[in-house]
């Protein structure tokens, strides 16, 4: 516990790899992420205390635990909160790093529905997401953008985890219908495999 009291109180970037998601390339039974255990005994101590948090510390978590969301094939439970204290602690400043993390995977977008923020937080954030979201040329980030809109539009109602549902790992599901990506996500994607190709 001293350790990883020591580790937040004096981050830096140049720790980042200490809790970077360090995959071994296998999916299912056969996943590792080596950092996994540090990285999450920091997120439970961060999420106590995250007014007292280095602001980047908080942005490396949210984004290895995105990476880790991708290859895991699910959320971890703390994505929501880590969120939430991102954004509280950051707003417009981490914005770009928040929707990266966000739109990572369908997992991640889904996890974000539960994050609950201030509610005159909100106004500023949607301000600064259009803003950037002008200022900006790259297609992808647009893209990112745009979903983090529609998420803080709808945390201003009364419910955004309407339609969610949790599903516990081992649970068995049928009848499912696919609903991410978007066809406009697809032909983004299909757009920057052909530039990449000429």
């Amino acid at each position: 516990m001293l350790d990883i009291i020591e580790f937040i109180e004096h981050y830096t970037h140049l720790e980042r790899e200490r809790i970077a998601f360090a995959w071994n390339g296998k999916h299912a039974e056969g996943f590792v992420d080596a950092s996994q255990s540090f990285r999450w005994a920091v997120v439970k101590e961060c999420l106590v205390n995250s007014e007292r948090v280095p602001l980047c510390l908080l942005e490396d978590l949210f984004l290895a635990d995105a990476d880790w969301a991708i290859q895991a094939w699910g959320a971890p439970e703390h994505f929501a909160p880590l969120g939430s204290a991102l954004l509280i602690r950051g707003g417009s400043a981490v914005l770009e790093s928040f929707a990266k993390g966000f739109n990572a995977s369908f997992d991640t977008f889904g996890a974000c529905h539960e994050i609950q923020l201030p509610v005159d937080l909100l106004p500023s954030l949607i301000t600064s997401v259009r803003e950037m979201h002008e200022c900006i040329s790259d297609e992808r980030k647009k893209v990112e953008l745009e979903s983090t809109l529609e998420l803080f539009q709808k945390l201003e109602g009364p419910k955004a985890t309407a339609g969610w549902v949790k599903v516990a790992p081992g649970a068995e599901v049928s009848d499912i219908r696919i609903v991410w990506p978007r066809w406009y996500h697809k032909a983004l994607g299909w757009f920057f495999r052909k530039s990449s190709q000429n």
